[in-house]
């Protein structure tokens, strides 16, 4: 065992001596003798032998490459010389795009560095109904894709100073939600910018690199070796053939490498399977701790909200482990993540999105599932999302070999082996496929970019991964065919007797809002009854009926009582209930149960018990209230299309700020205030602060009194009127005890 281990590290120093290249001979490839002088400052005096590779293409010359190496091989380096030569050289802006927000987020402090030159860097991933023509001062800009979609689709006028785009995790051209926007980005400014594609190693990265007509760099080359291996019932199978003995049960490997000083990152395949193996770990970690470690880790804990789920984080975070999954909040998160970098946090169970995400790496990597449930039963996870797993073993600087293995429990480990570690990655598949994305582009195509008839439209179609995979223009033509007849039957678009397309009202808005047709025309087709009836359960189930927002899951048990609530309601309702064997009817109820908790929101129910009730986690909450604000937008917008009722205008107004800040309609006064949220209005309202004169009238010792208001918040509602601290001359017009006199 120990000659293999000696081999690996002979192995690692080896593949670090390979085709590297010194910084310095950089400048023989045209690169600015700033960057060099940065890249030295950072510490950088070497490049890895697979960003040498892509940097020698012809990629600093405007050529659009390709890059498909291992995590933690250094993509986002070769990403930023590319993007500031070409800035310092050229001008120009460049179009960092991510799949994620949090990534967006670690960007954009990454690249703050180069600020230092004078380049400007901002990031953008919400509102879709905006040309944010402020963008136009910065020369990097980073977004979600679907968020420049949308700036696409609105003609923001710096668009067309861009001249290079970088799409980060471009094999996630493959994934089914978000991989045909992508693929339009690439399609639209293909031949109006350079395109440098950063991937993981994909099954047919030839095959998007000839769509893009790209410089292909492949390499497997990792700055830390990773070995990789099976564990089953207390033996680990290297794939070197060697085999290690530790006691039965897998967890044991967790131990092992924290008496090695070492982290741990563990996946599972459910948020609750996270959850659980965080506690059981806890329990056996925490004498790893040092009593500094303890305290911080007691600090941290402490800090954190009181939610059902916190709850275990936080039993699980005092003992030195943390569960990492989507329906932690952001700040959550935020916390664990930062954690574990410092080392305080010893071991992460995750579900699969960390792998996709953030950059956390740890000695050790455990995958302890490989298969996953789906509507079709249990499934394997894909190869290219279990290497993804396994390319977070190893931290560069701290480790000269990581470890990542897989824990065989029924299957066979030679099964695994031969699956997961000596496999290839599936090949990508362009989701244009996917009908939604499809109508979706093919509108935005005719109301937004200028396609004006079916011949166009199929030419530019021609242009996408999902023809250059299939190469069928028969099946390509009969797919557009099908979606522009929906569009003009549903008065999406026009087509005139020259058979030129004619965009219409409800297709220009309905593709500016980034929303699916079917969502617009359910919208529209609700109008008459909703006019009628306009009621927040009617529209909150409207909403949740759309493709465009997940509704909750519905269990055994609870279908019963979302069926007596709905008949209960029904006047209320804008659609029919279905008949009990009907297969809409499990979604219906979904829809159900989604709409009464957002009318549990807008009536102030306190957040842990909406949590408790519904059975979901605090991200869960707030991606549905995120959504749900987009939507009820987006249904406002929609109905000023159609002669609107001034005085149903006006209930949708209000309704969308209820349920974007939670509130009954008596606050809507009192939350226009900096600083006062749900609990701090009711707080006020309770106190008999009902609107914004009796804030102005108040005394600021009444204003303390509140739960929840303090001298900090006064002085921001203070300003917020607008009100100057009073000078010497005015003092004595202060009345006392009012604001005035507090502040002077």
């Amino acid at each position: 065992m120990k000659l293999n281990k000696l081999k690996s590290y002979i192995n690692a120093f080896l593949l670090g001596m390979v085709m590297s290249m010194k910084v310095d001979e950089l400048k023989s490839l045209g690169v600015d003798e700033r960057i060099l002088r940065l890249l030295r400052e950072r510490g950088i005096e070497e490049l890895y032998p697979p960003q040498a590779d892509a940097l020698k293409t012809e990629v600093l010359k405007g050529k659009n490459l390709v890059l498909a190496i291992p995590t933690a091989s250094g993509k986002t380096l070769v990403a930023e010389i590319v993007m500031i030569n070409k800035i310092l050289r050229e001008g120009g802006k460049t179009v960092y795009l991510v799949p994620l927000k949090a990534l967006a987020e670690e960007k954009y402090k990454e690249f703050k560095f180069w600020e230092k030159l004078g380049i400007r860097i901002a990031m953008t991933t919400g509102d879709y109904d905006s040309t944010e023509e402020w963008l136009g001062k910065y020369d990097i800009i980073i977004a979600t894709s679907e968020k420049f979609d949308s700036l696409l689709r609105h003609k923001s006028p710096w668009i067309k100073d861009i001249n290079l785009v970088i799409a980060d995790e471009i094999h996630l051209l493959g994934s089914y939600d978000r991989g045909a926007t992508l693929e339009m980005i690439l399609a639209h400014l293909d031949d109006k910018a350079q395109i440098l594609g950063l991937s993981a190693t994909v099954g047919n990265a030839e095959e998007v690199a000839e769509w893009l007509n790209a410089d292909l760099v492949m390499s497997e080359w990792r700055p830390v070796a990773l070995r990789k291996g099976v564990f089953y019932h207390g033996e680990l199978f290297w794939e070197d053939g060697s085999i290690e003995r530790f006691p039965t049960q897998w967890d044991s490997l967790v131990i092992d490498a924290l008496k090695k000083g070492k982290q741990a990152l563990v996946f599972v395949n459910t948020r609750r399977s996270a959850e659980k193996e965080a506690l059981l770990l806890a329990g056996k970690i925490q004498r790893f701790l040092t009593k500094p470690e303890e305290r911080k880790l007691k600090q941290l804990a402490d800090g954190l909200d009181t939610t059902p789920t916190n709850q275990k984080l936080k039993e699980a975070l005092t003992k030195g482990v943390a569960f990492h999954h989507a329906g932690l909040g952001r700040t959550e998160r935020s916390i664990i993540e930062d954690a574990f970098r410092e080392g305080l946090i010893k071991v992460i169970t995750a579900t699969p999105t960390l792998s996709a995400g953030v950059n956390l790496p740890a000695y050790r990597v455990i995958i302890r599932d490989t298969k996953r449930y789906s509507n079709f039963g249990w499934v394997d996870i894909p190869v290219l999302e279990i290497q993804q797993m396994m390319g977070r073993a190893g931290r560069p600087k701290y480790d000269i070999e990581g470890q990542a293995i897989i824990i065989a429990k029924t299957e066979k480990p030679e099964d695994l082996m031969k699956r997961y570690v000596l496999g290839k990655p599936e090949k990508l598949f362009s989701m244009l496929s996917n009908e939604a994305s499809f109508r979706s582009q093919v509108l935005a195509l005719i109301t937004n970019f200028g396609v004006g008839n079916f011949k166009e439209l199929v030419n530019f179609l021609e242009r996408t991964f999902y023809y250059h995979q299939r190469k069928n223009l028969e099946a390509l033509e009969g797919k557009a065919k099908s979606i522009v007849y929906f569009l003009f039957e549903n008065e999406f678009i026009d087509i005139d007797l020259n058979d030129q397309f004619m965009p219409l009202p409800l297709g220009i808005r309905t593709s500016q809002l980034y929303l699916d047709p079917v969502t617009a025309k359910k919208f529209k087709d609700a109008f008459e009854k909703l006019e009628k009836n306009p009621n927040p359960l009617g529209i909150f189930q409207l909403l949740a009926s759309t493709p465009d927002m997940s509704s909750l899951r519905v269990k055994r048990k609870e279908q019963e009582d979302l069926l007596d609530y709905a008949y209960e309601m029904e006047e209320y309702l804008y659609q029919n209930i279905p008949y009990w064997e009907d297969y809409k009817f499990e979604k219906f109820l979904g829809e159900t149960k989604t709409a009464k908790l957002l009318l549990d929101w807008i009536n102030e129910v306190n957040d842990v018990k909406i949590l408790e009730t519904y059975e979901i986690d605090t991200g869960d909450l707030y991606r549905i209230l995120e959504l749900v604000d987009w939507l009820m937008y987006s249904l406002i917008e929609l109905y000023k299309l159609f002669d609107p009722k001034p005085e149903v205008l006006d209930f949708l107004k209000k309704l969308h700020i209820r349920v974007k800040h939670g509130v009954r309609e008596e606050l809507l006064e009192l939350i226009t205030l900096p600083m006062i949220g749900r609990k701090r209005a009711r707080a006020l309202y309770n106190a008999g602060f009902k609107g914004i004169d009796d804030i102005v009238r108040a005394k600021a010792s009444e204003l303390l009194k509140v739960e929840g208001i303090g001298i900090g918040v006064i002085e921001k509602i203070y300003q917020h009127f607008g009100v100057e601290l009073p000078t010497n001359e005015k003092k004595k017009k202060v009345k006392k005890g009012t604001l005035d006199e507090f502040f002077k």
